[in-house]
């Protein structure tokens, strides 16, 4: 098991725990949808948080708005220059 604070639903680990326990963290993150704060040197230097759905599909809709809006670029002819063997 590795060592961790609980505060308010967020976890704390530091980046060595990270590395040796990544599955457990992510597993923890995924079902508990806990936030994990890592720490170096006690200070945090990322966060990771549960995935939510929504978010992924709001990102495309963005993009279809733009769809289309520059031309297509041209296709270019290749030149092959054909060498005869003999």
């Amino acid at each position: 098991m590795y060592i961790m604070s609980i505060i308010m639903n967020n976890v704390f680990i530091s980046a060595t725990n990270l590395k040796n326990n990544v599955a457990d963290i992510l597993t923890n993150v995924y079902f508990y949808n806990r936030t994990t704060v890592v720490k170096r040197y006690g200070k945090p230097i990322a966060k990771i948080i549960p995935y939510k759905a929504d978010v992924a599909i709001k990102n495309d809709m963005d993009v279809d708005k733009y769809f289309g809006i520059l031309p297509d670029f041209p296709i270019p002819k290749r030149k092959f220059n054909h060498k005869v063997i003999l």
